[in-house]
This record gives C-alpha cells, structure tokens and sequence, in this order.
C-alpha cells in the first residue's frame, strides 16, 4: 500500500476547534440550573437577571467546542450542542447504561454517552443521529489497538437531568486535537 494511502485522514475531522469553558448557573429561587459554552479566556461569573430568574454562578471546567468537517462530502457538520462525553463506568452502579457499559466492556467496546446543552427554554437537546454516527466514526477511526471499539450513544439514558458536570469524562486522547 503507499504510504500516502496509510497516511490519509480519516473521514473526518475536528475544525473550528474553539476553547474556552463550560459554564455552570443556577437560579436559586426556581432551583433551575443551566450551562453554557462561553469563548471567554476567562468564565464570566457575574450574577444577572434574565426574566424571572436571577443566574447564579455555579462552577467552570475547561471545555472545546468544534465542527466535524466529511472529508466525502467536504460538509462541516457543527456538533456545537454537544457538551460533553459520559463513560458508562462514570454512570451509577445499578443503572442502565452501567449495566450495558458492562457488558460492552467484556467484549471490547467503550461506551459513552453525548450529552448535549440544554436548550434556551431548558428542555433536552439531543444530537441528530447523523452527528451520532460521524462522532463514532470519527473516533474509532482514530483507534490503535486492535480489537478495541467505542460506542457512543445519544441521550436515551436521560442522563443530562440526573448527572453532574463532574461526571462527564472524556478519555485522555478520545478528544486529542492531534492523530495518534
């Protein structure tokens, strides 16, 4: 095979890499709680009004946001919605995802869930199934180690209202900006 063939990208890339933050609100008399991507080299934490609610800052994480350009197509696919990865080892014990995590586990997949913001009026986002699907291209194309897959799945756990921001994880490398 030539090397520019072993060489050749995947069918898709990260593009539009953009860091900055997760932001994390809460509203103290609603008991509401939101987040947000902010660019900001700094997370903004000033507290402010926006109708009934007066947002409350509530916590940061480092976080990166970026489109999926199909090198078949040469379409960038915005994946802004997305949050963040779960790992099915982060989930609790005795639930669902854990319980399918599991067995996945045993037979050489990673499991991970994408958990998407939620939208302006609170309700759940979820990604396309077509986001879903590039995503895990995306990363098993980038795998190394034979055998090894990774499964990840849309938000049909419910996990956006039940976990919190510590508990999603991504592996070190999953999200690397560089090929391995």
């Amino acid at each position: 095979m030539p090397m520019a063939e072993l060489a050749a990208p995947g069918r898709y890339r990260m593009v539009n890499v953009t860091p900055g933050h997760v932001v994390l609100e809460h509203d103290l008399m609603s008991r509401a709680v939101r987040s947000y991507f902010s660019a900001e080299q700094v997370a903004p934490i000033e507290e402010y009004r926006e109708g009934e609610h007066i947002w409350h800052f509530a916590g940061t994480a480092q976080s990166f946001q970026f489109d999926l350009l199909d090198h078949e197509t040469g379409q960038v696919i915005p994946c802004r919605e997305l949050l963040g990865l779960m790992y099915y080892g982060c989930a609790k014990p005795d639930s669902p995802l854990r319980r399918v995590g599991e067995v996945a586990h045993d037979n050489g997949v990673s499991v991970y869930v994408a958990i998407a913001y939620e939208n302006p009026d609170g309700s759940v986002r979820a990604l396309e199934p077509a986001k879903v699907r590039a995503l895990n291209t995306l990363f098993n194309e980038r795998l190394r180690t034979p055998g090894k897959k990774i499964l990840i799945l849309p938000d049909v756990f419910d996990l956006y209202k039940t976990m919190s921001y510590g508990e999603i994880m991504i592996d070190f490398g999953l999200t690397s900006l560089e090929s391995e």
